[in-house]
């Protein structure tokens, strides 16, 4: 039960947003200017040299593709000395996961309110299983890959757009079929791959094809600009406690509360406990990262494991022991669109019933060596609520 009247007008207008993917763009469409300028997960670094190691390494990636560096050591010099600029994601309206860069000539999806058109938010393509920036390695063979998902692919999907592609219906059958929609997205990517199939007249190319049949996440970028849509509509409401967004970057966690829009408050991004892959005992993982958080905090990934039971099962050895009961701590009210489940975290509840909420997240090694090398949960504490309604003057 709501807590403020605050809450529930924000509340009201979460649920009257109705996402839509309504086509792609260029990311130099979204954000004017010629200045050299990398985004990044999570809020910002408060100097360059905070920046993890797997998050230099995609900024280098992405510096090189745009063509400003010719190898990634001049790339480094450059963002070191401020040539290059880098600015959370979020901040310009876009999403991206993990350890991933957006960069000027990468191509968005664009995902709008069928009810207020003009509110929009975006998210680059998902890279696919093997060679990704938000794995934060030094891949030899992203260059090429970034080339094909930002040409090829990018205007193969945007002609299969001419129909917006209803997102609240795919949410609510991907979640029908044990999906979270954030640790595990395969049915929800199969929706999707099967709509954008639909719309083809002709022959499929087999690349692409073969691409999106094996994408597993490939949904789980859409959901994010999805959720970071909704949980916008939010935003300004004198008062109001619910989170608006939600992200890490390897070295601090942050949100934003409806009351306040601009201001992050972060803490030290906290540890992802999960369980560490054979293949990489011994490596360590950067603390809480990525804006797919927003999947969680709007009510979806972890807050969803009493009908993810695959997630839970995986996952249930590093949960807390309320783990199933925390949506009706953390979160605000139900939501239709969601097959009526609960969502909006609400800082103010999170206090007032002592429980947070779970954000699942990939494991990305430390060093920029080894990208993936486990999956877990965050459980994100109360006292950091407590410091969010004290910043924000609630």
């Amino acid at each position: 039960m709501l807590l403020s009247v605050a809450d529930q007008t924000a509340f009201d207008r979460v649920s009257e947003c109705h996402p839509q993917w309504t086509g792609m763009c260029r990311v130099s469409d979204v954000i004017a200017g010629d200045a050299k300028l990398l985004l990044h997960a999570g809020p910002p670094f408060s100097a360059v040299d905070t920046i993890p190691a797997p998050v230099m390494n995609s900024l280098c990636v992405s510096a090189v593709w745009e063509g400003w560096a010719d190898s990634y050591d001049q790339a480094r010099q450059m963002i070191n000395q401020g040539l290059i600029r880098v600015e959370p994601a979020q901040d310009h309206h876009i999403v991206v996961p993990l350890a991933g860069v957006v960069s000027p000539s990468m191509q968005l999806m664009v995902i709008a309110d069928a009810n207020n058109p003009a509110a929009k938010k975006y998210s680059v393509l998902n890279e696919g299983m093997v060679h990704c920036t938000r794995l934060g390695k030094l891949d030899p063979e992203l260059q090429a890959h970034l080339r094909w998902l930002n040409g090829e692919l990018s205007d193969w999907i945007a002609n299969r757009l001419e129909q917006p592609i209803d997102l609240l219906p795919v949410i609510a059958a991907a979640l029908g079929d044990g999906d979270d929609c954030h640790g595990r997205t395969i049915a929800g990517s199969a929706l999707i791959a099967d709509q954008l199939f639909k719309a083809t007249s002709g022959d499929i190319p087999e690349e692409i094809e073969t691409f999106l049949n094996g994408a597993m996440a490939f949904a789980l970028n859409i959901w994010m600009a999805s959720s970071s849509l909704m949980m916008s509509a939010a935003e300004g409401v004198e008062g109001a406690s619910l989170i608006t967004k939600a992200a890490g970057n390897g070295y601090d966690f942050g949100v934003q509360v409806a009351a306040k829009p601009g201001l992050w408050i972060t803490m030290a991004a906290p540890e992802v406990k999960g369980a560490i892959d054979e293949a990489h005992t011994g490596r360590r993982a950067v603390g809480a990262i990525g804006d797919s958080a927003v999947v969680d905090f709007i009510g979806l990934g972890g807050q969803v494991l009493n009908t993810a039971t695959a997630s839970y099962e995986g996952l249930k050895a590093y949960l807390p022991e309320d783990a199933l009961n925390r949506p009706e701590k953390a979160l605000a009210a139900t939501l239709t669109g969601f097959g009526s489940r609960p969502a909006m975290t609400s800082a103010r509840q999170v206090v007032e019933n002592q429980g947070g909420p779970m954000v699942l997240l990939g494991m990305i090694e430390d060093r920029g060596e080894s990208g993936r090398i486990g999956g877990g949960v965050v459980d994100v504490p109360v006292s950091f609520f407590r410091n969010v309604l004290d910043e924000a003057g609630l």
